[in-house]
């Protein structure tokens, strides 16, 4: 939970979502597909010590793994996810925010304060939010996200 509003902007509260669904590094993909079905997500963090050192989502699981015939049983996650992981500071702004998503092809964030993982940030939370902005820089700052040119 955030314990102080002026340790997190404005446009991060909105996005927010603080479960962060991790997995082990080292655990199996078939362990990894156990805990994704349990919270109802698609994707998982990889950990490592703590930290988060790689991200899967189904699709990965789907072409690395089922699509090449291997058994999720002996797969690590380690030789699967997605890396490096990124991140947005909890005070980011949604300029910020889209930025990072856009130059990094994102589609999920973590966001990081004083070190500590606070939750992540959603590429569909923040279009989402567009539509409450009537302000079309704003929306202009947005459409890399989108995939609009």
């Amino acid at each position: 939970m955030v314990k102080s509003p002026l340790e997190i902007s404005r446009a991060v509260a909105s996005l927010l979502q603080e479960d962060v669904v991790s997995v082990e590094s080292g655990a199996t993909v078939s362990e990894a597909v156990g805990i994704m079905v349990q919270k109802s997500v698609r994707n998982i963090f990889v950990m490592g010590k703590g930290v988060p050192i790689g991200l899967i989502r189904d699709w990965d699981i789907v072409r690395r793994v089922v699509a090449s015939n291997l058994n999720p049983e002996t797969v690590k996650v380690d030789e699967i996810m997605c890396t490096p992981v990124a991140s947005v500071k909890a005070d980011a702004e949604l300029s910020e925010i889209a930025a990072i998503m856009a130059e990094t092809g994102a589609r999920r964030l973590l966001v990081v304060l004083d070190g500590r993982v606070m939750g992540t940030i959603t590429a569909g939370s923040l279009l989402n939010i567009v539509s409450h902005f009537p302000d079309k820089n704003t929306r202009e700052v947005l459409r890399p996200i989108a995939g609009l040119k």
